[in-house]
């Protein structure tokens, strides 16, 4: 079927998102259709070849390989061992390539971060029922966006990684390459001696070398010397947070120039473009938003976290490269915001019109999720990339099938504009502290408080329960508890239900103050208390008390609102929110 360049549109299914391809005489629709190899958690990553010499892609993840086309038939690479969702695996990414020239890919495995990397050898034909042989060839992997690419144009690839904190890449010794493998530091020691978020290669300056991206900024390739040498380091800021997942240098805008994508934030939101422009004598890079924390940030409406693994490769055909991308549910637990939301896949269309970039998104599958690798190939060969995918709720493939559509279809199917409400703004924000809470050494309680966590409440969205906060020293809780609220996002609010009270009152509040918690507008029956507050601090504290004097009210029952807004530059975009107590004087 011919391809097009013009339109792509959503429609969709129960298991499987759908778009639309459209010329004038042409309608062509995606979806995916999901497999599920296993439920099992064994891996944080999966990825594709041909294990077996038949030519057809097969499924690796965790100890296991899946023969292709159709998976059914799986085979041990090392005994498996299911893993503990509520930790994290011992396997998080697989590479599968044919280290000692042989003809039979092997895989390379990397660990949790900060833990070697092993070679499974490929037993060939006669083996491949029995395990693997396992060869330690390098000793610490850290980043938890690792890639095995071709860095140095020698046509082989290498192991892009940090170690010790120190950016770098291994190499293979390719007359003995299940020996040991030398790490080249490109670096100083400046990063996470451990984990780390936000890792990629790229051609920035065009000079035909690859250079080493990272959130913030990237490192040069020299002309000469590249394995024994460090390597420029240019800064710019890639991500408003700690970094995301893996990074892209492509040229987005079709201007010449490599531009930068990449997640934000691996257990929060952000998705993002980076410009890249000549100005004032130099190279800077503009910031585009793809998609945030809030509906209103995506053109679509479409917000979800976790964006721990990001792949990009034309999805539709057309020439341009394509975002994909989902949640890694369950990556962070319950810490993550919206970590229950569903275990999304997209992809995001580019496309290049009149009126600039757009990136268009389209839902792949509501149900697998994505782990921290996400592999995108052409897995039964019929021209379409079709997703891989592993994590806590086990492997998934999703097959890409591309059908007619009728015009009527496309129509019905055509993507609509956000028009909900906005993002509130942050923009008349303080960092709103009072004085310390009186709290009697007997009781353990701020006399006349109405302890929060004893209130009716409601939330609209995640969820609130009391919290003890007896471990924490850097402040006092009365009643050494608070109402903890997480789960929230910007533009969500929760109400508390205060008694019967008439006339002229003062209102006190203490909230609490951590570097994940969020910037919160209160008010009072629907009448705005103040600013807005900044709730962001290094150490976890109180407000102190927040006086609002002076404040006529009817008779009657009354409600405190707490509506998050969003959150300071350097917090953990987790929005969390917590309440102490109330008083009304």
């Amino acid at each position: 079927m011919k391809r097009t360049t013009n339109l792509i549109l959503r429609t969709l299914f129960a298991l499987s998102g759908v778009c639309v391809t459209a010329a004038a005489d042409d309608f062509e629709l995606h979806r995916f259709q999901r497999q599920q190899l296993t439920d099992v958690y064994f891996s944080e990553g999966a990825s594709a070849g041909d294990l077996n010499g038949d030519k057809i892609a097969d499924v690796v993840y965790g100890p296991y390989w899946f023969a292709g086309p159709d998976f059914s038939v799986k085979q041990e690479i090392y005994p498996p061992v299911p893993q503990d969702i509520n930790r994290y695996a011992d396997n998080f990414f697989s590479w599968i390539y044919d280290f000692d020239g042989d003809g039979w890919n092997d895989v390379l495995v990397a660990g949790f971060p900060g833990t070697p990397a092993y070679v499974y050898m490929n037993p060939k034909s006669k083996g491949l029922v029995a395990h693997w042989t396992k060869h330690q060839v390098f000793d610490w992997v850290s980043n938890e966006s690792p890639q095995l690419v071709n860095l140095v144009d020698d046509e082989r690839p290498e192991l892009i990684c940090t170690r010790d904190g120190f950016f770098g890449f291994v190499t293979v010794d390719w007359k003995n390459p299940f020996g040991t493998w030398d790490f080249h530091p490109i670096s100083e020691q400046v990063t996470a001696t451990k984990f780390g978020h936000g890792l990629g290669v790229g051609d920035i300056n065009g000079d035909g070398r690859m250079d080493i991206l990272h959130s913030k900024g990237w490192f040069e390739q020299p002309e000469v010397n590249a394995e024994s040498s460090r390597w420029r380091q240019h800064d710019v800021t890639f991500s408003q947070s700690y970094g995301g997942a893996e990074m892209y240098a492509y040229d987005v805008d079709g201007d010449g120039d490599n531009d930068v994508i990449t997640s934000e934030a691996a257990h929060e939101f952000g998705l993002a473009w980076y410009e890249q422009i000549q100005a004032d004598g130099g190279t800077q890079f503009e910031r585009h938003l793809i998609m945030g924390s809030h509906a209103s940030e995506n053109p679509y409406g479409t917000v979800f976290s976790e964006l721990h693994s990001v792949n990009l490769v034309d999805i539709d055909g057309d020439g341009l490269k394509d975002i994909v991308t989902g949640k890694t549910y369950w990556s962070h637990h319950k810490q993550s915001p919206m970590w229950d939301a569903g275990a999304v896949v997209y992809w995001f269309k580019l496309a290049r019109t009149k009126d600039g970039v757009n990136w268009v998104p389209y839902k792949a599958d509501g149900e697998a999720g994505i782990g921290r690798q996400l592999t995108v190939m052409d897995v039964n060969e019929d021209g379409l990339p079709d997703m891989v995918v592993g994590g806590m709720k086990g492997s998934h493939v999703l097959i890409h099938k591309s059908t007619a559509s009728t015009k009527e279809q496309w129509e019905n199917a055509q993507p609509k504009r956000y028009e909900g409400p906005k993002l509130p703004s942050t923009k008349n924000v303080k960092t709103m502290r009072g004085p310390k809470s009186l709290i009697d050494d007997g009781t353990g309680r701020v006399a006349g408080a109405l302890e929060a966590e004893s209130l009716p409440f409601k939330v609209s969205a995640g969820q609130a329960k009391p919290q003890a906060m007896s471990a924490f020293r850097g402040d006092r809780w009365s009643g050494n508890s608070q109402l903890w609220w997480s789960g929230g996002r910007p533009g969500d609010k929760m109400t508390i239900d205060l008694p019967v009270f008439t006339g002229t009152v003062d209102l006190e509040v203490v909230l609490t103050c951590a570097r994940d918690y969020g910037m919160v507008q209160l008010s009072l029956d629907g009448i705005k208390l103040g600013k807005p507050i900044d709730l962001y601090h290094r150490d976890v504290i109180t407000t102190g008390v927040l006086s609002f004097p002076n404040l006529t009210v009817n008779e009657g029952t009354h409600s405190l609102a707490i509506e998050i807004i969003g959150a300071n530059t350097q917090a953990q975009k987790s929005f969390l929110v917590a309440v102490d107590y109330v008083r009304v004087k």
